[in-house]
């Protein structure tokens, strides 16, 4: 399919999974809308406001748990297809239901990942998911598949309004902090799955640590509710303000998924774990990455960033790891000491931090 065919074409991207999944995709997306075409996003709630956000997607769906498991979502999407159907449906997803949703979008072409295809056969094109194949890489075959060009540099496109940041900047100046001119130190501790999560006294540790060298203020960040396994990251953020011996300022449930993405956009470095907000950090606010990285998918997940650094530990079992699905988890993820971490720290970003004051001072 050349790209003057895709001109004026209706596209349904299935985006139900974490805020990592749809990051990755957003090259694919945005490469479509450079031919012309129309893209629909159906996205989980969690993700809609930030959705609206990219300016590759033209219409943003909340598909919500209740519609997922709704015996009449055949009758939404077919309604949502219209009588035209889509040109296009791409199958991004990983829930069950992601046959149900491309059989009722009526797609001319339906393209997927590791389809069944006798229990699927209405999909056109199915591609694997390589052992090793980092997901971006995977999504990008859909292009060579549309018979358009990859892009030189992958587009992850995102926009946020003058208003978002005013707020941020106002919330911080109560909090004593400039945000332009402090670049502070974003800390998110949480994971959405707390197995994943490095220990809270760790974080706390290392944030008192990484602000005796730099002098910057740490922001605690986390997210709004419980995530996937019932974590309340409001009460992991407390845990580790409560460990440090420094002062930080507590944003957790505080921030949108854009508001983060623009604050993150004005800070001089991110701390976290395996989790969708490192890939918010490192990729689309394209800010400087230090993750504590469990289980090892490092080659599939890591985060695409021009400054993105993972430790991770050297199990016996590294070569026979069963990522997401190993009880033990949290036993590599206690093997990673403070200390390594920031001397991580110190290697990989602490040089480059010292060379525009060092400027300043010269100036």
């Amino acid at each position: 399919m050349k790209s003057h065919l895709l001109k004026n074409s209706r596209i349904l991207s299935l985006n139900l999974g974490g805020l990592g999944d749809l990051i990755t995709t957003l090259p694919v997306l945005s490469a479509l809308t450079n031919t012309g075409a129309s893209v629909t996003s159906l996205v989980w709630p969690a993700l809609e406001e930030l959705a609206l956000c990219v300016p590759c997607i033209d219409t943003v769906l909340g598909l919500t748990r209740e519609q997922e498991n709704d015996p009449k979502l055949s009758e939404l999407i077919s309604g949502l297809a219209g009588t035209r159907g889509f040109d296009l449906v791409l199958d991004f997803a990983f829930p069950p239901r992601a046959g149900i949703i491309t059989r009722a979008a009526g797609g001319r072409r339906t393209l997927g990942f590791n389809i069944d295809r006798k229990a699927c056969p209405w999909y056109t094109a199915n591609f694997p998911n390589l052992p090793d194949e980092h997901r971006l890489e995977r999504n990008l075959k859909l292009l060579d598949y549309l018979g358009l060009g990859r892009p030189a540099v992958p587009d992850f496109p995102v926009t946020f309004s003058g208003r978002a940041l005013a707020r941020l900047e106002d919330l911080l100046e109560s909090h004593g902090i400039t945000l332009r001119r402090d670049r502070p130190i974003a800390l998110h501790p949480g994971s959405g799955v707390s197995k994943r999560n490095w220990p809270a006294e760790r974080f706390a540790a290392l944030a008192d640590r990484l602000a005796a060298h730099t002098g910057r203020p740490v922001l605690l960040l986390g997210g709004r509710g419980r995530t996937y396994d019932g974590t309340d990251e409001s009460e992991l953020v407390q845990r580790v303000q409560g460990s440090m011996r420094s002062a930080a300022v507590n944003l957790a449930g505080e921030l949108s998924l854009p508001e983060l993405a623009c604050l993150l956009r004005y800070c001089s470095l991110y701390v976290g774990n395996n989790s969708g907000p490192a890939h918010l950090a490192a990729t689309i606010s394209r800010t400087p990455a230090l993750l504590v990285w469990a289980p090892r998918n490092e080659k599939i997940w890591r985060p695409i960033g021009p400054k993105v650094e993972l430790v991770y530990a050297e199990t016996f079992c590294k070569d026979d790891c069963l990522l997401n699905r190993c009880d033990n988890i949290q036993y590599c993820l206690n093997l990673i000491s403070v200390e390594e971490v920031f001397e991580r720290y110190l290697s990989a970003f602490a040089a480059e931090e010292a060379l525009p004051q060092a400027a300043g001072r010269r100036g």
